[in-house]
């Protein structure tokens, strides 16, 4: 019972602690410095808390080594993070009446208390229980699909048996055709060989030839991958789609929107081709219609002569193009390679044919045994989503109770089913047992359709939490932008009245003013290791740039917030290196706190909308982190300080008509940015419409 007061004890000091440091600093009286005292305060508050760390760790370890190791973690952390230090400094600061540069200190110094509490209790914030929710979800859905796959191929075993009869039947007719497509290329080959004499007009005749040699042996691969459960041949040509968003099936993105570089649907990569095909637009030889896509990716393993049959095709297609243009020699090439994969896809087929037609009773038994493997996968992935339930459950939930993890029970009814079908194999009844080796993939299928549903949610949670963040940060931004903005109109109302020149002591002021805009990353004291300057403004765009860039769905939204951090360094190098206050500088300040104020409206905006269940999807069938209306509104704006900034540089010009070299750099920057603008536009439009 000591032993637990002496811990709340100390999560009692630390929790005073982040209360005191969150109080909002109130400007002293002249010459006093009561901040100061409260400060202090805290500061002694946090030297009892470290001492009270190193004495009730020497207590406890011998019989909580536990918490003993987590005392010492915390201690360790506290140290590192020099907290106690750095509580001083902030002292001196609200001595000094330095309230904004103070009150920053403080708000570092409460993040880092928060995560001391959190070592302390070991306790795991919502963020840390979303992402490794999301990252079990994700390892889940990788196995769940491998399990699909491999029960998938299963299935067709058991359906091949089950039907020998009209397995054998098949086959023997694919066999029959495949065997009238050799003929035909070995009559494409000799017509080649004939005709090499006569050059293109003769060469180009055979094209039509050899094309109707290749649809045939393209329509037994479309057939082949049919029969193994594909939804299309991979040359069973693509309907142009249509340009609904939802029309898009999951992971394909919207149509008409590929990535920078691709085509449309049904058009093909420009250029992609494969070595020795025909060039892009040519299309069929003979024929009108536009070429069939690419065989397309498969996780399944390959029939029986289904691989040698598309690089037939594809040698077939590539022979087309060489006799189009006349080249004999390395058609006839094409045709003889075509020949031998044609012919490699015959012995497969008759090597299957034989096997099924003399299939042993014992393959009953190895059937069983792959489907036992199978169903052991099955369980021991069951398993570790009853671990994760007792564990703890969903983020954000109430801590255990037991709660079935998304696809928990399809995948435990999966697994029961995959035993029924081990069992129906070692009777030999192999329809029982595709029967119940369907029920399993359906099964399978349902649970990684709740995996992904939750999966979705996961990203949703992640985003709203990441565009509050950012809202957050940016409205931090714009203050302190407003208030050097300011102070910079103040210090050119001196320089006029002056004459033209600034006090030295001035001048000093304005550099820090721009270390204020530009400064990438803190500055410590090479001596004590503490925080001698914050980081700038840039650097907190930089930050927020990071955090755009690892989302990965948007497309304006990062161009625009690296363009205000390029602003900030810009604007702070003429307040450092020239002491520029004019109306020029001026000018670019306004345009930051502009841009600020429009990025704040579309985080905003986008937080409404993704509450209220809108969003869109965007790439990859992920919704974008702003949906494309915002973005456009932003790419809009940018054209829009792009002019306006154009026309400030005109108007900085001197009377001599020749630009001073900061102003040169200026304009550099902008004819630079206009490019920019001209690039996001294209890749919004590759996006697909909004």
């Amino acid at each position: 019972m000591l032993r637990a007061t002496a811990w709340m004890v100390i999560a009692g000091l630390l929790l005073p602690a982040m209360v005191w440091s969150q109080e909002a600093p109130v400007a002293p009286p002249s010459g006093t410095t009561p901040l100061g005292v409260r400060q202090q305060r805290v500061e002694r508050m946090m030297e009892e808390l470290e001492r009270k760390f190193r004495t009730l760790r020497q207590s406890i370890e011998k019989n909580e080594p536990d918490r003993a190791k987590r005392l010492e973690e915390t201690y360790n952390k506290a140290k590192e993070l020099l907290i106690q230090q750095r509580m001083g400094d902030i002292t001196k600061l609200l001595d000094q009446a330095r309230l904004d540069t103070a009150t920053d200190g403080q708000k570092a110094i409460l993040a880092d208390i928060r995560t001391l509490l959190e070592i302390l209790l070991d306790e795991k914030s919502d963020r840390e229980k979303a992402r490794e929710e999301f990252e079990r979800l994700s390892q889940w859905k990788k196995e769940i699909e491998n399990l699909i796959t491999q029960e998938r191929g299963e299935k067709r075993e058991s359906d091949k048996v089950a039907n020998k009869d009209k397995t054998l039947a098949d086959m023997q007719a694919k066999i029959k055709a495949l065997e009238q497509a050799i003929a035909a290329q070995k009559e494409v080959i000799a017509a080649t060989e004939a005709a090499r004499a006569d050059g293109i007009q003769g060469l180009g005749k055979i094209a039509p030839q050899q094309a109707e040699t290749r649809q045939k042996a393209e329509s037994i691969a479309n057939q082949i991958a049919k029969e193994a459960g594909d939804e299309k041949g991979p040359f069973e040509a693509k309907p142009i789609e249509s340009s609904n968003p939802g029309d898009a099936k999951p992971g394909e993105g919207k149509p008409g929107e590929g990535k920078p570089g691709e085509g449309k649907p049904g058009e093909g990569k420009p250029g992609e081709g494969k070595p020795g095909e025909g060039k892009p637009g040519e299309g069929q030889a003979g024929e009108g219609n536009p070429s069939p896509q690419p065989p397309a990716a498969s996780n399944r393993p390959a029939e029986p002569g289904e691989k040698p049959l598309k690089q037939a095709v594809e040698k077939q297609k590539a022979a087309e193009g060489n006799l189009q243009e006349g080249k004999g020699k390395a058609a006839q090439q094409d045709e003889q390679t075509a020949l031998a994969n044609l012919e490699r896809a015959l012995a497969e087929l008759k090597k299957e044919q034989s096997r099924i037609a003399s299939l042993p009773p014992e393959a009953f038994e190895k059937m069983a045994k792959k489907q036992d493997d199978i169903g052991n996968q099955t369980a021991k992935l069951e398993q570790k989503m009853q671990e994760a339930a007792k564990g703890g459950g969903q983020s954000g939930g109430d801590g255990g109770g037991g709660k079935p993890q998304p696809g928990q029970q399809k995948v435990q009814k999966a697994q029961k089913s995959m035993d029924q079908a081990s069992g129906g194999l070692r009777k030999q009844d192999p329809n029982d047992a595709s029967r119940q080796q369907g029920k399993a993939i359906k099964e399978l299928e349902d649970a990684l359709q709740e995996i992904e549903e939750r999966l979705a949610q996961l990203r949703e949670e992640t985003q709203l939490e990441k565009l509050a963040r950012l809202e957050a940060r940016f409205r931090e931004m714009l203050s302190v932008q407003q208030r050097i903005t300011a102070q910079t109109q103040v210090f050119d109302k001196k320089r006029q009245e002056s004459g033209g020149n600034l006090t030295r002591p001035d001048r000093l002021t304005v550099g820090v003013l721009g270390g204020d805009e530009s400064r990438m990353e803190a500055a410590l004291d090479p001596m004590t290791k503490q925080i001698k300057l914050p980081m700038g403004l840039a650097g907190h765009a930089q930050q927020a740039l990071d955090v755009i860039i690892d989302d990965g769905t948007s497309v304006v939204f990062p161009d625009v917030v690296e363009q205000l951090r390029d602003d900030l360094i810009g604007v702070g190098k003429l307040l450092t290196e020239h002491a520029r206050t004019d109306q020029y500088t001026q000018t670019l300040q306004k345009e930051i706190e502009t841009t600020l104020e429009e990025l704040i409206e579309a985080l905003q905006k986008a937080q409404s909308q993704k509450e209220g269940g809108g969003g869109g999807g965007g790439g990859g069938g992920e919704p974008p982190l702003l949906p494309n209306s915002a973005e456009l509104k932003l790419l809009r704006s940018a054209q829009l300080r792009i002019n306006r900034r154009t026309a400030a540089i005109e108007t900085a010009r001197p009377k001599e008509g020749t630009l001073d070299e900061p102003l040169k750099g200026e304009a550099q920057t902008v004819a630079i940015r206009q490019a920019e603008i001209a690039e996001m536009t294209i890749r919004t439009l590759e996006r697909g419409n909004p």
